[in-house]
């Protein structure tokens, strides 16, 4: 209890004393002819039960919170009671909707908030009390109520709004609010944000003194609001920069990944060139000296002629292989387009590792090939592409392993053309989720350089790091993607990998009177069936 209320009950008790006992001695009839001491106690006890009387009605009669907060420090205190450590718009506004309600009994309210934006003001919106439309709404700077609010600086009534020459749309959004007062932010002399204050049950208008309130209530929540947008805006620059921070470190670990595949791609590289180059050198040596020493046989010049055929076989691969993909990364891959099957793609392009496969033993088998659409692309260049990923295959899978081929037709689509899905699948030691990106990049390879063979075939043998990109680069310059899914990389269990291709029939942008198709290709589009091999 303060100081000022005690001091009243006293001053009342004294006044209900004296008035009782002066009462009872005009009339002493009523007490009977009772002393002075009698009359004094008397009077003291009615003035006892008065004054219980009063406090008892003081405690459970409501009392109007608008009278008791027309002591301004008084607002202030419970303000900063109410907010003190409050950090977001949102809490905020959930804090003095609460103290609105409270004081004013209004069931709605909150933040409009204002972005400056070009030449427009961004509005968005956040509830206190009740509920608020979420969608925003952007207003011209010469908005009327925006105009209203910078040059009046206090607070604009809703039927003044209604009664302006604002558009009816932005009539409509506002009416959708419920908001009956609009009371004006600002920082620095800028408009920043509204404190929107609902309308109260039955519309009942606001009288002076509470419109008063709601201003007292927007100055002292100017500054809480500026510190908490400060710290929301903390908080967002916080996580852009640990967003950019987490991609700058994603970028410097794939350039570090890319300067170690640069790094072993030179040592592959000049392995793959020396290795043929040293046979063909060592070769053409024995050559010329069995000559000088007249001792070459015909049996022992086709065996060395043999190696030389097939070392610069392997040395016209490499370097084949290098410049395609020197022409894909310069956008340079030229098409020779003709219409074909994918069957005769397939077989083509599998055709040199059947020997492989049976050595190996391991199984191949191809489904989905009836009854395919005819294809246009450059035959040669799929081929290649199909062959890097039986290659792929191939050496991943160890010996005993199945590798299963499927085709679908992928029926077109208001955005897609008709496409072909083309799925590798394999038993093999499969691939770490963290490079299923980087092995279609070149010079990239899963594994160290120290396990390199030249072999194509071989168990985990490897090349110069360049099949996946050619690969890539053909699917991709025919307008179709290519993508692998594996669980894992597991050189025991063997969990396996599934490469994806989807290829279009026919390559965006292409003229049909460019597609060569001789009555070679037809015929043998016509007789082309089911294709199985294994």
């Amino acid at each position: 209890m303060s100081i000022r209320r005690l001091i009243g009950f006293l001053l009342l008790f004294l006044v209900s004393t004296i008035i009782v006992a002066v009462g009872f001695t005009q009339g002493p009839a009523l007490l009977g002819g009772q002393s002075l001491g009698t009359i004094i106690a008397v009077a003291v006890g009615i003035s006892f039960l008065l004054l219980f009387l009063y406090i008892l009605a003081d405690r459970v009669v409501p009392r109007d919170p608008l009278r008791l907060l027309q002591d301004p420090m008084q607002v202030t205190l419970e303000f900063n009671r109410r907010t003190l450590g409050l950090s977001d718009e949102g809490t905020l506004a959930s804090a003095i909707g609460g103290m609105l309600a409270e004081w004013l009994n209004v069931h709605c309210s909150g933040w409009l908030l204002l972005k400056p934006r070009d030449n427009l003001l961004s509005v968005k919106p956040v509830a206190g009390k009740g509920n608020l439309p979420e969608t925003p709404i952007e207003l011209a700077r010469t908005n009327w109520l925006i105009q209203e609010l910078s040059q009046r600086r206090t607070a604009v009534l809703h039927d003044e709004l209604e009664a302006s020459s604002m558009p009816e749309m932005e009539k409509e959004w506002f009416r959708q609010l419920g908001i009956a007062v609009y009371a004006p932010i600002f920082e620095a002399g800028i408009l920043t944000a509204i404190l929107a204050v609902g309308a109260r049950e039955g519309s009942r208008r606001f009288a002076r003194e509470e419109l008063d309130l709601i201003a007292l209530i927007t100055a002292l929540a100017t500054p809480a609001l500026k510190s908490a947008r400060s710290l929301t805006e903390i908080r967002q620059l916080k996580e852009t920069m640990a967003q950019l921070t987490e991609k700058l470190e994603t970028q410097t670990a794939l350039a570090g990944i890319s300067n170690t595949a640069h790094s072993e791609f030179l040592t592959i590289t000049s392995h793959e060139l020396r290795t043929p180059i040293t046979q063909l050198l060592g070769y053409a040596d024995l050559m010329g000296t069995m000559v000088r020493e007249n001792t070459l046989d015909r049996v022992t010049a086709a065996q060395v002629t043999e190696s030389i055929v097939r070392a610069c076989g392997r040395l016209n691969e490499v370097i084949g292989q290098m410049l395609d993909m020197a022409q894909i990364d310069a956008k340079a891959l030229e098409l020779k387009l003709s219409t074909t099957s994918l069957e005769h793609i397939l077989r083509r392009a599998f055709e040199p590792y059947l020997s492989a496969l049976r050595e190996r033993r391991l199984t191949l088998n191809v489904t989905g090939l009836k009854a395919l659409p005819p294809l246009v692309g450059d035959e040669p260049r799929l081929a290649q592409a199909f062959s890097q990923l039986m290659s792929n295959a191939i050496k991943y899978t160890p010996d005993g392993g199945r590798i299963d081929v499927s085709v679908r037709v992928l029926p077109q689509d208001d955005k897609q053309p008709a496409r072909l899905l083309i799925t590798f699948a394999d038993t093999g030691i499969g691939i770490d989720p963290r490079h299923h990106r980087l092995i279609f990049e070149k010079f990239y390879r899963v594994g160290s350089s120290a396990q390199h063979s030249t072999s194509t075939t071989k168990f985990m043998g490897a090349g110069p790091g360049l099949g996946l990109p050619i690969a890539k680069g053909v699917i991709e310059r025919h307008g179709g993607r290519i993508w692998v899914e594996s669980p894992g990389y597991d050189a025991q269990k063997f969990p396996g990998s599934c490469f994806y291709v989807v290829l279009p029939l026919r390559p965006p942008g292409v003229d049909s009177n460019a597609v060569l198709a001789g009555a070679e290709d037809i015929a043998r589009l016509r007789s082309a069936g089911t294709g199985r091999s294994g």
